[in-house]
């Protein structure tokens, strides 16, 4: 949510963690900081395209800016998109000729009317249905938005638009775009709607700004807030602190960590902390450059011969660095992982790369990826080791000896079984399709090990203060041990990568702003936790979200965005936007919930059972018991009830436990009549056949 809600944003994804990797249902509520927006009529003031050169500092991944003439808009252009001047508004492509997006600025009041007239305006024809148009919180100076997503009858297409009003203009951004373009160049998607700025639109600007301190008028009704919102999502616990001019000056508890027992969530309760363990990685991986024992820009298979990506060259030339910088072209495969952690080893995880399709051109786009993270981490535990051979091991051992140890970190492992022998650790929570929370098995959470630097790591919000307080003095513990050397901790926070128009990747960290302040954070999640860490190094001030729930990003973040709203004294507007959120995923949800059905037809699944096998995701048995659909994977079994959405045209089954609710499967024949399971659309589509 980093600190704003931005609900413009297309790909309203659906709060269910594993949608990352194959898209299961229609997009369900809006989520911070993604992509999206609309368009306007033939009465448009827009002028002829000019491509001028960034008026910012350039950024990997974004190639120039276009300025409206008139001085109205501007928009950041990606890296390889096209850029092309039409009757009345900007055209703008992706290389791949999926995506396209207008732009445009008309003189008018009514923005759905607006709206209507630029559709006619690009494509005279277009006569598709409207399936929801939601007038949405604005932005400062805007009087009014609105967001329209239209039945596409198309599983592989989404058709949004974006209308904004300001001083009698409406601002208007059109998205067409195929499934597989948004799968494949999301990021890039995401640089141009957020990056889509109305000149006139007042900017606030915290640049010199210094905080107030946290005291109990500021704590007060950040708890007031906690506990409306905790119940409002159904968050069963929680654990949130503020670190203040190298102090940490709140650390509290909220919720149960163990709803069974009773047992509170306390500050030295463990949970998981998911992807905000990269940063660990990267810290670690600083330390091994301190010592001379390897340098940033190292070529990976130097240090470790096998390593191999699809790609031969890049193979050759990819260096620490890159492994986790987001910037290769390597994508999110977590499917691959997460059906076979019963078998895979850290081995397996490192050589699976030389079978990923490489979407982007290297540093042409974020692409995110588990398993290249992971491979940096095993790499670094490696030379850390001297290369005993045994990748997790060897990482464990050299993230405790060079960053855990040293900061302090009691209680921070990748460990399962010290985490059950030792106890005081938080109960993972899934998050049904109905968005309501419910204890889950820890075994399931054992799946993150095969990609253990990337984010199995457990800890506690005592921990994590610690580590804030490390970050914030640069390298230096609350003790005054030098840990890591300012300027190799600041190499992980140099901009690698545009994720979108405000937010680049580094390395194991997102770097942003708020209002013009410096802010670096990362969040992460696993099956049943969600964290936050954020901080802002020149106003040394930063906060901490663990909670035991699953996809709870939101209202992490929403915590981050109160703080800094409360001690920057800002209007206040996230509980506006929070209580738009809460009214969506109702709607939402009840749309889903007509849209699946109660029984399996057992005479037309009947054909289909049996086993399957994939080359990529294994064995898989697809059984009827009791009237249930079930397909059993080894590492979970998947409850599958019918689901029909006619706006897409999709016909097939949605899987409603854990671990992956949302994801969609079609039983069909291939061209011989065999039976098959696809799992997943587009660009991250398996398929299973007979065995």
């Amino acid at each position: 949510m980093l600190h704003k809600l931005k609900f413009t944003h297309i790909f309203l994804v659906m709060v269910v963690f594993l949608a990352a990797g194959c898209r299961p249902v229609r997009p369900l509520t809006p989520t911070p900081q993604s992509p999206l927006a609309p368009q306007a009529p033939a009465s448009s003031v827009a002028a002829p395209v000019v491509t001028t050169p960034a008026a910012e500092p350039a950024r990997a991944g974004v190639e120039s800016t276009y300025t409206d003439p008139q001085g109205l808009y501007s928009v950041p252009i990606p890296t390889g998109w096209t850029v092309s001047a039409q009757d009345g508004y900007v055209l703008l492509t992706d290389p791949d000729e999926l995506i396209k997006v207008y732009l445009m600025a008309t003189e008018n009041t009514d923005v759905a009317k607006a709206i209507e007239q630029a559709w006619q305006q690009v494509e005279s024809e277009f006569a598709l249905e409207v399936d929801q148009a939601l007038t949405i919180p604005s932005g400062t100076g805007i009087e009014e938005t609105i967001v329209v997503t239209y039945k596409t009858q198309d599983a592989d297409r989404i058709v949004q638009a974006e209308g904004q009003l300001k001083d009698g203009i409406v601002y208007i951004a059109l998205y067409d775009v195929q499934l597989a373009g948004a799968q494949k160049r999301g990021a890039q998607l995401s640089i141009v709607s957020s990056g889509f700025k109305i000149l006139a639109q007042e900017k606030v600007d915290l640049s010199q700004a210094q905080p107030l301190t946290v005291t109990a008028a500021i704590t007060e009704p950040l708890e007031a807030f906690i506990g409306k919102y905790m119940a409002a999502f159904g968050i069963p616990g929680a654990a949130v602190g503020i670190v203040q001019n190298g102090e940490l000056v709140y650390a509290q508890g909220f919720g149960m960590a163990d709803p069974a027992t009773g047992a509170p969530v306390k500050p030295d309760t463990r949970m998981m902390i998911g992807s905000t363990g990269k940063s660990l990685t990267t810290m670690m991986m600083g330390t091994l450059v301190d010592d001379g024992l390897m340098s940033w820009d190292t070529p990976a298979v130097e240090l470790y011969p096998p390593f191999r990506v699809k790609d031969p060259e890049l193979s050759k030339t990819i260096t620490m660095r890159n492994l986790v910088c987001a910037c290769t072209g390597v994508p999110r495969r977590d499917m691959e992982w997460l059906f076979n952690y019963n078998t895979l080893t850290p081995t397996d995880t490192v050589a699976a790369l030389a079978g990923f399709e490489i979407y982007t051109k290297f540093g042409e786009a974020f692409q995110y990826s588990n398993q290249m993270v992971a491979t940096a981490g095993y790499i670094a535990g490696q030379v850390a080791e001297d290369s005993s051979g045994d990748l997790a091991g060897d990482y464990a051992r050299a993230l405790q000896s060079r960053v855990l140890d040293p900061i302090g970190m009691i209680s921070t492992t990748l460990s399962f079984a010290q985490v059950q022998q030792e106890g005081n650790y938080a109960i993972p929570h899934t998050l049904n399709l109905d968005q309501s929370y419910e204890p889950m098995s820890l075994d399931l959470e054992r799946s993150l090990e095969t990609i253990g630097p990337a984010g199995a790591h457990w800890s506690t919000l005592n921990d994590m203060a610690r580590y804030m307080q490390t970050q914030l003095r640069e390298g230096v513990t609350p003790d005054g041990t030098r840990v890591i050397s300012a300027q190799n901790l600041n190499v992980t926070r140099e901009p690698q990568i545009a994720i979108n128009a405000n937010t680049s990747y580094g390395l194991g960290w997102m770097v942003t702003s708020y209002h013009g302040q410096p802010v670096i954070t990362h969040g992460g999640n696993t099956l049943g936790f969600t964290s936050e860490f954020t901080f802002l190094p020149q106003a040394d001030l930063g906060v901490i979200v663990l909670t035991n729930a699953r996809a709870s990003n939101i209202f992490n973040g929403s915590i981050t965005s109160k703080v800094l709203e409360l001690v920057f004294e800002q209007e206040p507007q996230v509980e506006q936007e929070l209580d738009f959120v809460l009214e969506q995923i109702a709607t939402q949800v009840d749309k889903l919930q007509s849209k699946i059905g109660a029984a399996v037809d057992e005479t037309a699944v009947q054909p289909f059972l049996g086993s399957y096998s994939s080359p990529v995701l294994g064995d898989a048995e697809l059984l009827l018991q009791d009237g249930k659909l079930l397909l059993d994977v080894g590492e979970f079994t998947a409850e599958l009830l019918p689901y029909n959405d006619p706006d897409v045209q999709f016909s097939g089954y949605i899987q409603v436990n854990a671990p992956g609710q949302g994801l969609t499967y079609r039983l069909v024949e291939d061209d011989g009549g065999q039976p098959q399971i696809i799992f997943g659309q587009g660009a991250e589509e398996y398929t299973f056949t007979r065995r």
